[in-house]
């Protein structure tokens, strides 16, 4: 409980330490030094946490792609990179809202840490021309990058699904997911997108059509070689991400890119990073914290289930950040209670992935939110005002399909 106690004393303490000019990464690292040590972590635990950013190498590859992607980012909107591929997609769609929430989800089949960085400048961009304020700009970035992560067979939360319960058809969780998914781009439509704007579109040829794919093509192809490079030849990221810097060379006007290469380090980018999974660290350190978790969740009674995965995975994902911590710990307990079919687990596992989900999405040191937040200028407060609706639609979205989805199969 002591543990339980440190972490939320943390996450209510970020707002705060902001409002006193602090940047997040400095918080983050304040924070987490704070919990853990609150928390009963010996300060060599602390010390391993923060030391395990740099040496685990999982830990430091996400680092760097965020970084990487950061200074993509820079350089395609420098170049015009980025402008060319929303110039050329209004053509392609002359519908403004299904643009704006098109390109995020497209571009989130990058599945990489700080991917949201990419998006983001062109969401802020066409956003402003629809009158959105600075927490829908940023909000809609989130939301729409999020739809392919909850149900493609390739998400990582879909491959981390499969490695802690063995066995498990993801092809079935995935259309289940995708209920819920379907749904939520649709609230998300809905509360971010709907009243906005419509911004008008130039007539446009058949011709003008077909070389606007052609461009859309070209300056989408540092994004999807990254995929590809991952993909298929199973490069990983912070290599495959070398590729796109070179398309990048190719595509701009190739003046003083090396000094824009430079530039584009961004070492605020770097702390907050840094920060992020520092604090990750520290809740993993927590084995009391995980063991509570677990022990909450492990009851026979299926209201207790229901409303303990509901607390759990919220909670959980809320202070990490992540859905592959609170994954890793609660998905083994479901899988491991009788079921009478493998509907009724596949339904059980639903469940759990979506709260898990859900926690992430709100969570304050969400990655995808901060780079959002950062490129738009929207506040913690902006954020999570603009978000209301969303934080009562998206449980009741969890739980009446929940139900439904029992009733069917």
């Amino acid at each position: 409980m002591q543990q339980l106690i440190a972490i939320i004393l943390a996450i209510a303490c970020i707002p705060i330490l902001l409002k006193r000019k602090l940047t997040l990464g400095p918080t983050l690292l304040i924070l987490g030094a704070g919990a853990g040590l609150l928390g009963g972590l010996p300060l060599a635990a602390v010390g391993k946490a923060f030391g395990d950013v740099f040496l685990v190498p999982s830990n430091l590859s996400s680092v760097l792609v965020v970084i990487e992607i950061g200074m993509l980012s820079t350089l395609m909107t420098h170049y015009g990179i980025l402008k060319r591929m929303e110039q050329a997609l209004r053509k392609l769609i002359p519908n403004a809202k299904l643009i704006v929430m098109l390109l995020p989800a497209m571009i989130g089949a990058l599945q990489a840490p700080g991917g949201a960085a990419l998006s983001a400048p062109f969401v802020n961009r066409l956003g402003t021309e629809m009158g959105m304020t600075r927490a829908q700009r940023a909000n809609t970035n989130v939301v729409a990058r999020h739809f392919l992560m909850l149900f493609a067979p390739f998400a990582t939360n879909m491959v981390i699904v499969q490695a802690a319960v063995p066995g498990v058809n993801v092809l079935k969780l995935g259309l289940l997911n995708l209920g819920f998914a379907l749904l939520d781009q649709g609230a998300g439509y809905l509360f971010l997108v709907r009243k906005t704007k419509q911004v008008p579109a130039e007539p446009v040829s058949g011709g003008e059509r077909v070389r606007a794919l052609g461009e859309f093509l070209l300056t989408f192809s540092p994004i999807l070689i990254v995929i590809l490079l991952n993909t298929i030849l199973k490069i990983p990221f912070p290599l495959a991400l070398i590729g796109p810097f070179f398309l990048v060379f190719l595509l701009g006007d190739k003046k003083e890119f090396l000094q824009w290469l430079g530039k584009s380090f961004n070492p605020s980018l770097a702390t907050m990073i840094v920060g992020v999974y520092f604090f990750q660290n520290i809740v993993g350190s927590m084995e009391e914290l995980l063991a509570l978790f677990g022990g909450l969740i492990g009851g026979e009674s299926k209201v207790l289930f229901l409303v303990m995965v509901a607390v759990v995975g919220a909670l959980f994902g809320l202070a990490t950040g992540l859905m592959y911590l609170p994954l890793g710990v609660m998905l083994p307990i479901v899988a491991a209670a009788p079921h009478v079919n493998e509907m009724a687990l596949l339904v059980d596992l639903f469940y759990v992935f979506i709260w898990c989900f859900i926690g992430y999405f709100f969570s304050p040191i969400h990655l995808c939110q901060l780079l959002s937040d950062q490129e738009t200028g929207s506040t913690v407060g902006e954020r999570y005002k603009t978000y209301l609706p969303l934080m009562v639609t998206m449980p009741i979205l969890t739980v009446g399909l929940y139900f439904l989805y029992s009733l069917l199969l």
